[in-house]
């Protein structure tokens, strides 16, 4: 009996003790009308079929994504909160789908994924409904068209792409547990850090969330300034720190389950030792990430005031920049909130054991039918930015 209720504490006192490393703030900042969308995005799933009974339902809401998107957007409220929140649950429920045999099917994947991309490319005003297409994809489309309805174009291009370089990288995950990763060295799990980064950077849905930030704000930044220097390199460490911070965090539910697409997990494969070493290193690695991001935040309003930066600018890469601060803060934040990667979190998806909502996208159907799936470009076509 002891063992079995200290077992809960000794993960989270790993969790507490891991994230001690980090030299940036674990945000408490939350909007005050989070438990709304709590409660908001828990009857629009519920409404789409996701959860099957209240005990899934149940489980879902205890790993509290609505405190994750609280974070995100600690100004936000109202219908803008209730959005941000439905679309960082549709991305877990989403993600959930691939940690079973769909995962290991590339091309059933490539079929999932293009299914979702036509979504995206259905015209706003007369793009119809079709029936029998499931809860994943009938809530995608309710989802997509509440995002883009009413958004200047250049932002509809800049939240389309970056969304669709997160479909991708699941193609490109199934294809490395599968080995049949086309190009030179081959297939298999990531080598390196920077190999992770280089998949993670797009599977880990920051940007998306990061576009939110623009019409929450009421601005659209210039494609210049937005893809310029420093902001683009300042978005990328906003990737790193989280995908830094959620390895750490997901570390030990990732190991029981045998993810490879954790940037601790290959250092400690590469250079061997103690685990708690490899934990150590990335955390270096986002803490420097994050001194940087602070340092040339700092030198953002003179570098807008030489280039002669309007006041209007000014306010809006400011808003910008705390939209970046709060991602990184505030997935640390609930990173040590949510039972996703606690013990319950870590014992629900051992022993092949998957979330209830884990089989939405049909993977017996998409395995068959996927023989030969192709998928569509992540840079073609002309919405592309």
């Amino acid at each position: 009996m002891h063992t079995q209720t200290s077992r809960p504490h000794a993960r989270q006192r790993a969790l507490l003790r891991r994230a001690a490393l980090f030299d940036f703030p674990a945000s408490a900042d939350l909007s005050p009308d989070t438990e709304a969308a709590r409660q908001h995005t828990i009857r629009w799933l519920s409404r789409y079929g996701v959860f099957q009974d209240r005990a899934s339902a149940a489980e879902y809401d205890a790993l509290r994504f609505d405190v994750l998107t609280g974070l995100f957007y600690p100004r936000a409220s109202g219908a803008e909160l209730n959005l941000g929140n439905d679309l960082v649950g549709w991305y877990f429920v989403f993600d959930d789908q691939f940690d079973g045999e769909l995962g290991h099917r590339p091309e059933a994947v490539a079929r999932l994924v293009a299914d979702v991309i036509r979504i995206t490319e259905e015209d706003e005003a007369h793009g119809a409904a079709r029936g029998g297409e499931g809860p994943l994809l009938e809530s995608f489309r309710d989802l997509w068209r509440r995002i883009n309805s009413g958004r200047p174009p250049v932002w509809r291009d800049r939240f389309r792409h970056h969304w669709l370089e997160y479909l991708h990288s699941y193609h490109r995950e199934a294809l490395e547990r599968t080995g049949d990763l086309p190009g030179p060295g081959g297939g298999g799990a990531p080598r390196s850090v920077e190999a992770v980064l280089a998949l993670r950077r797009h599977s880990i849905g920051v940007q998306p969330c990061l576009d939110l930030n623009e019409p929450f704000g009421g601005y659209t930044l210039p494609p210049a300034l937005h893809g310029g220097f420093p902001l683009a390199r300042m978005r990328e460490a906003t990737d790193d720190v989280v995908v830094f911070t959620n390895d750490i965090a997901s570390l030990d539910k990732e190991l029981a389950v045998g993810d490879v697409h954790n940037s601790v997990i290959v250092q400690w494969q590469r250079t061997g030792g103690d685990l708690e070493d490899a934990v150590r290193h990335i955390a270096d690695l986002a803490n420097a990430r994050y001194r940087w991001f602070e340092e040339t935040a700092a030198r953002l309003p003179a570098l807008l005031a030489e280039a002669g930066a309007d006041p209007d600018t000014h306010a809006a890469v400011a808003r910008y920049v705390d939209g970046m601060r709060h991602v990184m803060t505030g997935n640390l934040g609930w990173s040590l909130r949510t039972a996703r990667y606690d013990e319950r979190g870590t014992e629900a998806v051992s022993d092949g054991r998957q979330r209830p909502w884990a089989q939405l996208a049909g993977a017996e159907e998409l395995i068959r039918a996927g023989r030969g799936a192709s998928l569509p470009s992540p840079t073609g076509g002309a919405r592309h930015r």
